[in-house]
């Protein structure tokens, strides 16, 4: 009989133990930093739910509330941070950081910038040229907030996988942070994870992180950094080709299932593209995004190496001395130059007519890890999650 008892205390306690141990992960803080690559010296916040408490320097210091619907200007001068409220209050003290939280929503407006809806913890502080924001959030937040925006998808299967795919990419990232030397851990860009606030956040996202809580990708019982894209134009690259890493998990392969028709992502609208650029602008993009010097005076370029799947992995810039870069840097700068819908991935020819160059091209994105149309495309045809991780991440486990 005390043998029994002790059997059940243990598989209560392994209950337990499993219960709070799934809790941990999600319900971590996160600290993003919003916008941390722009100047800016002037900002404008306002309450859409609930009363928000205003901290002057720290808890210790001026105090005040932010009501639903009222606003706070805040700016940078040479004495530090003032705040002017919409009921007339000045704070004129010059603050080091100003401290946002108790609230639901709060709309954030940074100049030349879309509006930002944002939940948890606002911390403004400033440096020598602007002022910085970081939002701490929870990793429940943080998944929800990013895939709500990212997702193509309504599919529950697509979407669990993703849900997934982001919280694994989040623990790594936290785990590997490269902004050791800031006041966030992650950035709001691609290079963490994409991050634009709470204002896109939908209610079945929600219910499926929540579903899947705490559940991450390892393999050989380690976590993984899963890589995404939006459309990989039916066929995925592997890391070692794109990003001259070796990760067994992001290999090359048709986006394809065997005997399920077309490939699961062809119902992107990138998975084909086409664009007609001016010789004279791809000349100007040479000469403004890596020219220097008489040394680094660029006229032209050309694809140096290509993988199996026709991606452009480097690119040679031809000049009086010519430059090899990657196929990734390369696009990254296109995408600055001509816009994130120009040139849509290093998967495509040229044609190269007398003033004129048409770009004809598959995919969107660099083509590696998990493609967001193709996980829709997946659940389409009656994958589950575990199918669609499994395909798009081979040789690793949900754990």
């Amino acid at each position: 009989m005390t043998k029994l008892l002790s059997k059940w205390f243990f598989l209560v306690l392994l209950l337990l133990t499993s219960a709070l141990n799934a809790q941990v992960l999600d319900q971590q803080n996160v600290k993003v930093g919003i916008c941390p690559q722009d100047d800016f010296t002037t900002l404008r916040v306002q309450s859409f739910s609930g009363n928000w408490k205003v901290e002057f320097g720290g808890a210790s210091q001026t105090r005040e509330f932010l009501a639903e619907g009222e606003d706070n200007s805040m700016m940078l001068v040479p004495k530090g941070l003032v705040a002017r409220f919409s009921t007339g209050k000045d704070f004129n003290g010059g603050y080091k950081k100003i401290i946002l939280s108790g609230g639901e929503l709060l709309n954030l407006e940074i100049p030349d910038h879309q509006p930002i809806l944002l939940q948890g913890i606002i911390e403004i502080a400033y440096d020598e040229t602007s002022i910085r924001i970081v939002n701490t959030v929870t990793v429940h937040q943080y998944i929800v907030s990013t895939l709500s925006k990212i997702a193509i998808t309504n599919e529950p299967e697509a979407l669990k996988a993703l849900c997934i795919m982001a919280r694994t990419r989040i623990a790594w990232v936290l785990a590997n942070t490269a902004h050791k030397e800031e006041a966030y851990n992650v950035c709001d860009s691609e290079h963490c994870m994409e991050f634009d606030g709470c204002g896109f956040n939908r209610e079945l996202v929600d219910i499926l992180t929540n579903m899947t809580t705490n559940k991450v990708l390892k393999y050989h019982d380690k976590l993984i950094m899963p890589r995404f894209h939006d459309t990989c134009g039916g066929k995925i690259s592997s890391a070692k080709d794109i990003f001259s890493v070796d990760e067994p998990y992001h290999q090359a392969k048709p986006d394809l299932l065997d005997g399920k028709g077309s490939e699961n992502c062809f119902h992107s609208p990138g998975f084909h593209w086409s664009i007609e650029l001016q010789k004279v602008d791809v000349l100007d993009f040479l000469s403004l995004s890596f020219a220097g010097g008489a040394e680094r005076v660029y006229t032209g370029w050309e694809p140096e190496k290509i993988d199996s799947n026709g991606r452009i992995q480097t690119v040679t810039i031809r000049g009086r001395v010519p430059k090899i870069i990657s196929g990734n840097e390369f696009h990254e700068n296109l995408k600055v130059y001509f816009g994130p819908n120009s040139i849509k991935s290093m998967k495509f020819t040229m044609e190269l007519l007398r003033r004129t160059v048409i770009f004809r091209g598959m995919g969107d994105g660099d083509g590696v890890g998990l493609c967001l149309y193709g996980a829709d495309g997946l659940a389409k045809k009656s994958q589950k999650h575990l199918d669609i991780l499994k395909f798009y991440y081979p040789g690793t486990d949900v754990k």
